[in-house]
């Protein structure tokens, strides 16, 4: 039966969107995405035409990090040049941009069907469908938003045994979008230190990588713009606190602050079994880029496809009945999350804002006990071991 499950989902995962495609392609594009109840403007894949007309104002001696006139939207570049330069390179323009859209819906596809099949249950296999074809993954799927191949490198570094690959993965992510640093973070601190000198060393290179775009990468965080809706974050929070009265910011605040606390009071204590599955590296690289991005950032909506690779050692923790409850209520509010926001729907704003919070607050706590015994170890490193610096009492100590 579970088989026969995992078959069916794998069915429904690659129709449902490339059929969607399919007819947005052959008949009206903004009507057909426009029954998802997300903000469609013109066009397919507008996010990649951000970038083939940034390559147009750069051929024209402009700077389109600074100013894109030749975009139809007068968007600034929202990513680091090196888009340009592979566009460029690859002769990606207006008229085969929908070929790279296409693929980044792909290798999206390819990734979550890689964790539907290795899913140990149907009712498994079922979340992470519902997952894997949530609004926020439509919602990147029309924009062909960079986020899909980003998501790609990612999973690729996470599915990677070779160590070498793994970090190169990462950092490949992270020189196309400053976010991924956090998946390298994370890597570096799951393991022993002693045995992460690659990470380690993955890790600087990025951080080097930042410094020499340092003027570039402000630029981009001084001209993108912070939405209040369909989007999560902190700088979102704060955009939509200027239109609230103190009475109703006081009310968030007490919200946020019994999330924060019931979220650390229900904190899981894995074993040691848990700790060792593949699952568990995905849920704390995805994780800990959720989290880095919630914390520092506007995010669209879109960026919530990241909390799909976490789902399944949720699953597995319902499915052994170890915190069998924390487990529930994370898939729960996951699933919530990607689906929650819609086009003018106020109370829809409201709940996405609590659910993802909440999943913020969840896997923060995770995130934390991690690394603090992480840091334990780094520390023990430095200590010197007790009989080192003591005088041998008899000469029998010294055989």
């Amino acid at each position: 039966m579970t088989r026969g499950i995992k078959i069916m989902a794998l069915a429904a995962l690659w129709l449902v969107p490339l059929i969607t495609l399919s007819r947005a392609f052959t008949s009206d594009w903004a009507s057909v995405w426009q029954k998802f109840r997300f903000p469609v403007y013109w066009g397919p894949f507008m996010d990649l035409q951000a970038i083939t007309s940034a390559v147009r104002t750069l051929e024209m001696g402009g700077n389109p990090i600074l100013s894109n006139p030749a975009d139809r939207s007068q968007r600034a570049l929202p990513y680091p040049r090196i888009w340009l330069h592979l566009f460029s390179w690859a002769g990606i323009n207006d008229s085969n941009v929908s070929i790279v859209g296409v693929s980044f819906c792909v290798v999206y596809l390819i990734c979550v069907s890689w964790l539907i099949i290795g899913s140990r249950s149907a009712l498994g296999a079922l979340i992470l469908l519902v997952a894997g074809l949530s609004l926020s993954s439509f919602f990147a799927i029309e924009r062909g938003n960079i986020d899909l191949f980003i998501f790609f490198l990612v999973f690729l570094g996470c599915a990677a045994t070779n160590k070498f690959l793994k970090s190169g993965a990462y950092l490949a992510a992270a020189a196309l979008k400053v976010y991924p640093i956090a998946a390298l973070v994370v890597d570096m601190i799951r393991r022993p230190l002693k045995v992460s000198v690659v990470s380690i060393g993955a890790t600087l290179s990025a951080i080097a990588l930042f410094a020499w775009r340092w003027r570039e990468l402000k630029t981009i965080q001084h001209t993108a713009p912070i939405n209040a809706y369909f989007a999560f974050g902190t700088l979102s929070l704060k955009a939509q606190a200027a239109c609230m009265s103190w009475k109703l910011q006081a009310c968030s605040c007490l919200v946020a602050a019994l999330i924060a606390i019931a979220a650390w009071l229900a904190r899981p204590n894995l074993d040691e079994s848990a700790l060792n599955s593949k699952f568990w590296e995905f849920f704390l690289i995805f994780g800990g880029i959720y989290v880095f991005t919630f914390a520092v950032g506007s995010n669209y909506n879109y960026r919530l496809i990241f909390l799909v690779p976490t789902l399944p050692m949720t699953i597995e923790l319902v499915r052994n009945g170890l915190h069998a409850h924390w487990g529930i209520v994370y898939i729960l509010l996951a699933l919530v999350a990607e689906n929650s926001f819609a086009r003018e729907m106020f109370p829809g704003l409201l709940l996405s804002d609590m659910v993802t919070f909440a999943l913020f607050a969840m896997i923060l706590t995770v995130l934390l006990k991690k690394a603090r015994s992480c840091f334990g170890d780094a520390f023990g490193l430095f200590q010197a071991p007790a009989s080192i610096g003591r005088l041998p009492r008899s000469g029998s100590e010294l055989t």
